[in-house]
């Protein structure tokens, strides 16, 4: 048994799930209902930022059918995890019920994992949505709790933190223009096309430091307009990601005071993730359009060769969350690619891809996310406080300074 979990069960002895979860509430029944009112708005909240970058990022084109399926989407994941949170608030006081007793794993950790699993089922895409999100703040906590000295190492080394996301995003891209698996990533590379030697040359800046007589690489554009488009898209989403998430986390101001709201969201604005996917995609198309004009044709090598350099924008803005979710893709991409392509595959290879991977990282994730948020905080990743958070009406938040607040007193009385 660890120090904190020996903390936690002499803090709660004799205590029930009123005294930690709600003490508000004068039973769980009420709880329940309280619950089931309340905490419908905070979940429409958490997804704002999935209800705004999508359209913004498309640009243009929009449809009726687009808004009504994106507005039914919005609703759908939002109501979805509306009914998460309000299972695992009341599966807490259901296990203290079936227990006698508060348990170490059962306040937090296992009501996640059941609320995942007993909720309505969520579509393939949010699923994925969620389930990588939390996959990925899970592995962040893993990192960071590791006491393995490896780990430890690579933990606390830009270098190889950049190393690492280099040769992770070079088999990202390298898979993805393969062609045989098509999933999210920052961009996806063009495929790769044969030159048109009739053609001239129309790139004015690229064409002077490095003449070609035809246009050899596989986009339309000429090579300066191929260049600048994707740098300024790019910047262009770095932004509207950093506005959203600000105005989501200074949203209470709205209201509460909306003089100081632009104030506060100029100073949590931040140019590294702008900067860094400018650089991305920038270092990206000019290596690539440079080793077609050096070589007189586009190949799968150039993709790789460019893939690789232009990870190097990591050191920019060298996140556990940007490192976790190319790990993630890595692995997963991989995977999905040698079912696709290899053949004659064992029984047991097939059987194993049956198995329902994405549901069960659902629930494994939220659940060990929910755990961390109050025993281990200060691994946390923000996003998780924030969601629990708003999604459970900051009643996760008070639980865990309620049994900060006990286990502090317990360790004065013991002084």
């Amino acid at each position: 048994m660890s120090e904190l979990s020996k903390c936690f069960y002499e803090v709660t002895a004799g205590k029930t799930c009123r005294d930690l979860c709600h003490p508000e509430y004068a039973s769980c029944w009420i709880s329940f209902f309280e619950s089931a009112r309340r905490l419908l708005p905070g979940s429409f909240k958490l997804y704002l930022t999935y209800l705004l970058i999508p359209p913004l990022v498309k640009g243009g084109g929009y449809t009726r059918q687009f808004w009504r399926d994106h507005f039914a989407s919005y609703i759908g994941v939002s109501y979805k995890t509306y009914l998460i949170a309000v299972v695992g608030l009341t599966l807490q006081c259901l296990f203290y019920k079936m227990f006698g007793q508060l348990h170490y794993y059962w306040v937090m950790g296992f009501p996640g994992f059941f609320s995942a699993a007993l909720s309505p089922k969520l579509s393939r895409v949010h699923l994925r949505l969620q389930g990588i999100t939390y996959f990925n703040m899970m592995l962040e906590v893993m990192l960071k709790k590791s006491k393995i000295w490896l780990v430890v190492a690579l933990r606390e080394s830009k270098l190889c933190g950049t190393l690492l996301f280099m040769i992770f995003n070079a088999q990202i891209m390298d898979l993805l223009q393969q062609g045989k698996v098509n999933q999210f990533w920052f961009m996806h590379p063009l495929p790769v096309k044969q030159p048109d030697r009739e053609s001239t040359d129309d790139s004015r800046v690229l064409g002077t430091l490095y003449p070609s007589g035809y246009k050899a690489c596989s986009h339309e554009k000429s090579c300066d307009a191929f260049i600048a488009d994707g740098i300024l898209k790019y910047t262009a989403a770095g932004f509207i990601i950093e506005i959203a998430g600000a105005l989501i986390t200074k949203f209470p101001l709205l209201y509460k005071d909306p003089a100081r709201l632009l104030a506060r969201m100029r100073n949590s604005l931040s140019l590294k993730l702008m900067s860094s996917l400018a650089v991305y995609i920038g270092s990206y198309r000019l290596i690539g359009c440079l080793l077609c004009r050096h070589y007189g044709k586009d190949s799968p090598t150039h993709n790789r060769i460019a893939s690789f350099l232009c990870g190097i924008s990591y050191m920019i803005y060298p996140k556990f969350q940007v490192f976790t979710l190319a790990f993630s893709k890595f692995v997963e991409l991989s995977w999905e690619h040698l079912f696709k392509t290899a053949k004659n595959l064992p029984d047991w290879a097939l059987k194993l891809d049956r198995i329902p991977y994405l549901r069960i990282v659902h629930m494994v994730a939220i659940g060990y996310m929910y755990h961390s948020l109050v025993f281990y905080s200060h691994l946390s990743p923000p996003f998780n406080s924030k969601a629990v958070n708003y999604c459970s009406d900051n009643r996760v938040e008070r639980l865990k300074r309620r049994l900060l607040g006990w286990m502090l007193d317990h360790e004065w009385s013991k002084a």
